[in-house]
């Protein structure tokens, strides 16, 4: 590694820490409230999406930033454990939450950025060199497979959450989380992308931190939480030192490490009021953007054949970009389907 590189990765790390603590005050953490939580945990949906961007670059580079890239599972985890806190907030206190207007602004408000999506990136793959992925026949079949995971897998979450607590009143975190863990199985087995059963717990823990917000509290600030926390932490990284992929590393311990993260981020929302940082908020208001467009970023950078730290500087700001861009076409797709 080159004196510039490590200059880079450590000016990257220090930027990443800086975007997160910006004039966030100190709490005491009895003050925590589920719905604080919550706005706290949203404040950081930004960074974390700009993480997974800068994990998705430097993911095959051996750079001190290389753990991002593995730590892209937990980045994902996290966002399907706030909109699952979201969702159980929302349950509990807007009456008929589960009504055919869920169906619309949610699998159906998914369904259609991903078809606003494919037709950005044909359009990207005809003007830019690469190896023209999203052009190639059918194009439906392309659709299908080249939509990112990501939301196909919320889809599933979404019509899961609304067969579940709209017709079963108990034991619903439990089957939810007996059914993710199946369809987990299920994936891995028949040879699925890592990104469909790495980080699905993270779901399940929303809501089941969403239902028992106060024992949740109580319990991470005992004992046993920081059992559960060294646990989880030892056997997810163990996970690196299997030699052969099977279903204990890649499902289990893949989504151990992502219960650990979890934990971690829940005692800095703690300590912290993320929500007087304002980059952080600015940033989450684009979150949603900047996870679904840095990909075609990602893939006109890998035809250049740069090195990471140009293509990091290059996919950060064309994925802003277009995440400005694209954000009133979201907004607007959300207004009518609501």
């Amino acid at each position: 590694m080159t004196v510039g590189s490590l200059v880079f990765s450590v000016l990257i790390l220090l930027l990443f820490a800086l975007l997160m603590l910006w004039n966030c005050s100190k709490r005491p953490k009895s003050d925590l409230s589920r719905e604080c939580c919550l706005q706290n945990m949203n404040a950081l949906r930004g960074l974390f999406a700009f993480e997974i961007v800068v994990g998705h670059v430097i993911r095959w580079d051996k750079t001190i930033l290389y753990p991002l890239g593995k730590f892209m599972i937990c980045s994902v985890a996290f966002f399907f454990f706030v909109s699952a806190l979201g969702m159980v907030i929302s349950f509990e206190k807007k009456k008929d939450y589960l009504s055919f207007r869920f169906i619309l602004s949610k699998p159906v408000y998914l369904f259609a950025l991903s078809i606003v999506i494919f037709i950005i990136s044909m359009t990207v793959d005809a003007i830019f060199p690469g190896d023209l992925a999203y052009l190639t026949p059918p194009l439906i079949h392309t659709y299908l497979v080249k939509t990112n995971w990501y939301i196909w897998r919320l889809i599933i979450f979404y019509l899961l959450f609304f067969l579940v607590y709209k017709y079963i009143p108990r034991f619903r975190v439990l089957i939810i989380f007996a059914v993710s863990l199946l369809m987990d199985i299920f994936f891995y087995q028949t040879g699925f992308i890592e990104g469909w059963y790495a980080s699905s717990i993270g779901f399940a823990a929303g809501l089941l931190c969403g239902e028992y917000f106060p024992k949740i509290k109580a319990l991470f600030y005992s004992w046993k939480g920081i059992l559960i926390l060294l646990v989880s932490s030892i056997f997810g990284f163990t996970s690196l030192f299997v030699s052969t992929e099977n279903v204990l590393s890649m499902v289990f311990m893949r989504n151990s490490i992502c219960v650990a993260a979890i934990i971690v981020v829940f005692y800095v929302c703690n300590y912290f009021s993320l929500c007087d940082n304002f980059i952080s908020r600015c940033l989450c208001k684009y979150s949603t953007e900047i996870y679904l467009v840095q990909f075609m970023w990602l893939r006109v950078s890998e035809s250049y054949g740069w090195n990471y730290m140009i293509r990091m500087v290059f996919v950060v700001i064309m994925t802003f970009a277009t995440a400005l861009i694209f954000h009133p076409i979201v907004v607007g797709i959300r207004k009518i389907l609501k």
